[in-house]
């Protein structure tokens, strides 16, 4: 039995070092040779259920690329991409720990607001949930990560755009079961916000973190003005955003920013839909509400701080 297993380990060690060899030729191998190889690429892959990326550090300083080019070659069955996935979760083998949402039903809010503003969410396969944005704004990129790289690995990619001369950044995460909240469109969770007057002022911040602005600047008479502007393409959410800063005493204007077809200025983008503009205003009470908003995207913070800072210098804001 021991010269059995000697042997066997003897032959191991002479097929691993030639997948090794460099400049390797699988097609000008003899036939035995090329039979010895794929029934021991099949033994290791489907027999004791190692991975390609297994097999390449197994062969060593070799990718998975190589190891998937060699059982092409071969002729050696990859294993089904679900059952190998499952096999992975079963042994728990993941490069990258996620950790289940632990936040505050205010927290689920901002998020939410976030979402229908500017995330693209999806379930790429069952138990999982995929998140992901691009964005001209390295403030955006922090805040994603901020956001959730408590949770999970955020991968992020920078793009150079010709067209524009500018950069867009790509970032995107791999999130457990327990964020499939962000799967639910704002129709499905509107009730649910409404509920909770602390649900709705933390709605609002991710929302506007995702699709909005604070504007501090002067009327044609020298007084400070201050907007709080909402944007997206969707009147239905937006309208509802009106209907519920009324309560905060505010005034609203809801219009087309941008109809269909045009681009925005200084990007070669054109609008499939109308792309409309809420704006807040006040004589009043526009710092007060301002003051209990909490965004948490670095440049909506400044401008938040800024506009309190002169909330007590005369500030007003005009109507439009």
């Amino acid at each position: 039995m021991q010269t059995a297993r000697a042997s066997s380990d003897v032959g191991q060690e002479d097929l691993l070092a030639l997948l090794r060899k460099k400049g390797l030729s699988i097609r000008n191998l003899d036939e035995a040779r090329r039979g010895e190889l794929r029934l021991f690429l099949d033994h290791l892959h489907n027999s004791r259920g190692l991975s390609l990326n297994d097999i390449a550090k197994l062969i060593g300083n070799k990718t998975s690329g190589y190891a998937s080019w060699v059982c092409r070659e071969l002729g050696v069955k990859p294993r089904p991409f679900e059952e190998a996935r499952l096999k992975g979760i079963r042994e728990k083998r993941r490069k990258y720990e996620r950790r289940p949402f632990d936040g505050t039903d205010e927290e689920r809010a901002y998020l939410l607001g976030l979402r229908h503003g500017d995330l693209s969410v999806s379930r790429p396969w069952r138990g999982v949930v995929r998140v992901s944005t691009s964005t001209t704004h390295p403030a955006m990129a922090e805040l994603f990560r901020s956001l959730f790289e408590p949770y999970g690995h955020v991968y992020q990619y920078a793009r150079y755009k010709k067209d524009t001369g500018t950069f867009e950044w790509n970032v995107q995460v791999i999130l457990d079961a327990s964020f499939e909240f962000l799967l639910r469109r704002f129709d499905e969770v509107r009730a649910w916000v409404e509920g909770s007057s602390s649900r709705i002022i933390a709605y609002l911040p991710g929302f506007l973190d995702a699709e909005g602005s604070i504007l501090v600047t002067r009327s044609v008479k020298g007084r400070i003005v201050v907007f709080v502007d909402y944007f997206n393409e969707n009147r239905t959410i937006l309208e509802w955003i009106a209907a519920c800063v009324h309560q905060f005493g505010l005034g609203t204007s809801l219009r087309i920013n941008k109809p269909i077809g045009r681009g925005t200025t200084g990007f070669h983008l054109n609008h499939n839909n109308e792309y409309f503009q809420l704006s807040l205003f006040s004589t009043g009470h526009i710092i007060s509400f301002i003051r209990r908003l909490g965004p948490r995207h670095p440049e909506k913070i400044a401008r938040r701080e800024l506009a309190l800072d002169i909330g007590g210098q005369d500030a007003i804001s005009g109507s439009l």
